[in-house]
């Protein structure tokens, strides 16, 4: 008895694809629809556009406070560059983080 037919598919396939092609993508080809370098390119280019559209819309009067609290928000992308600021304070200091907290690199690795 052949071992490898252990699975409902009638081809005997063990993924499942009936076309015998493990990756699911037409063709053959190992990279996924995210994974190709045009779907990145675009995806990069349009989080930047939406982006600048987004802060450029801190200029528009109606999506300005009327009366700020401080003076400091009374500037058009106040919010965008402090949105900014934290995220990248949060992303440097999680790095510095990960150094006190981590674990060493052969901690979960079977001990003889």
């Amino acid at each position: 008895m052949n071992d490898d037919k252990h699975t409902s598919d009638p081809t005997g396939d063990p993924t499942g694809d009936p076309a015998g092609d493990p990756t699911g993508v037409p063709g053959g080809d190992p990279k996924a629809w995210a994974d190709r370098p045009a779907f990145q390119k675009n995806f990069f280019r349009g989080l930047i556009a939406f982006g600048v559209l987004v802060a450029l819309a801190g200029f528009v009067p109606a999506f300005q406070k009327d009366h700020p609290h401080f003076p400091a928000e009374g500037v058009p992308i106040f919010f965008a560059i402090w949105g900014f600021a934290a995220f990248m304070f949060i992303v440097l200091a999680g790095q510095h983080l990960r150094k006190l907290v981590g674990r060493a690199p052969g901690y979960y690795e079977e001990r003889e």
